[in-house]
């Protein structure tokens, strides 16, 4: 076998590695949000938590698998944009990272909820109101990082690599136009978010976010059945 057979062979294998991570980070996102809705989509989210523990754990364990993933597409995606440019690599690396933070303490904080909810459960008199503070503030923290996680972080990382895919050509340009058409409009999301101008579950933010998923789904599948562009990977 010649070394660019074995080359070739070794890339085929990251880019299909690479599909799959990104086909699990978009289906445990999904999986795991629907199974907070007990606590997420209730006015008695305290009460709707405890009655749906193992759902809600079983939301935090596909989180888990979530940040797994991202953390695996970012490391397989690295060395192809760091022959591009060192600094846009590591920018890339960067806002992966936050983006994985940002979704470890939602866990930690919908969790927190939870723990919150079996003594709500039995609690009574003034402790009532302060179980019921205490869990509408991590409600809102929650909130929060998943703004600034899946949305804004997400927005800008998939810009940065969309964008240097097309410079590149590591993948068709058609495809990363999408991805970084997919970026503006997460991040138009974020912002619109932030500013208060629609809420994180609202038919806005949902048509906003298609895209990029849309684009997700493309480039998982480009890459599992053609993989990378090899004659361009050679000329970065």
């Amino acid at each position: 076998m010649t070394s660019i057979e074995t080359n070739s062979k070794e890339h085929q294998l990251k880019a299909v590695v690479t599909g799959l991570f990104f086909i699990t980070a978009t289906a445990t996102a999904i999986t795991g949000l629907k199974l907070y809705d007990p606590i997420l989509q209730n006015q008695d989210f305290l009460a709707a938590g405890a009655s749906a523990s193992s759902r809600i754990r079983a939301g935090a364990v596909f989180e888990l698998i979530l940040a797994f993933a991202n953390i695996g597409t970012g490391v397989m995606l690295y060395p192809y944009l760091k022959k591009y440019s060192a600094s846009w690599g590591l920018a890339y690396a960067l806002f992966r990272l936050l983006e994985v933070v940002f979704i470890l303490i939602g866990v930690v904080s919908i969790l927190t909820i939870l723990s919150i909810s079996h003594a709500y459960a039995t609690a009574s008199g003034d402790s009532i109101v302060s179980l019921q503070t205490f869990g509408s503030t991590l409600k809102i923290v929650h909130g929060w990082t998943f703004i600034l996680g899946p949305h804004f972080m997400l927005g800008i990382n998939t810009f940065i690599y969309s964008f240097i895919f097309y410079r590149t050509k590591l993948v068709p340009r058609k495809l990363s136009l999408l991805g970084i058409a997919g970026a503006i409009l997460i991040l138009l999301a974020a912002l619109l978010e932030i500013f208060g101008f629609i809420s994180h579950f609202s038919v806005q933010t949902v048509l906003l976010a298609i895209p990029i998923a849309v684009y997700e789904m493309v480039l998982a599948a480009r890459l599992i059945v053609k993989g990378y562009n090899l004659q361009a990977y050679k000329q970065i």
